[in-house]
């Protein structure tokens, strides 16, 4: 009697050197990610009261406002 099995195994191990290299795209990735709202922080520091307001935030929320999505502000 013979067995066959189309299913692969979710539990295999990947070798180290791709857990580094998976690991360090992971770190750049995050840092440009975070570069990028840092900038967009800048930004909107740098824009006027009216200008915020044309855009829906106020001044003490485009922080929350920028990094809403990943942190709870």
């Amino acid at each position: 009697m013979a067995f066959y099995t189309d299913s692969i195994d979710s539990n295999a191990r990947t070798s180290f050197l791709a857990r580094v290299l998976r690991g360090f795209g992971l770190l750049f990735g995050n840092l440009a990610n975070a570069q990028n709202r840092t900038s967009i922080v800048e930004r909107m520091q740098n824009l006027s009261d009216a200008d915020l307001a044309k855009l829906g935030v106020l001044r003490q929320d485009f922080v929350r406002h920028v990094y809403g999505d990943i942190y709870y502000l």
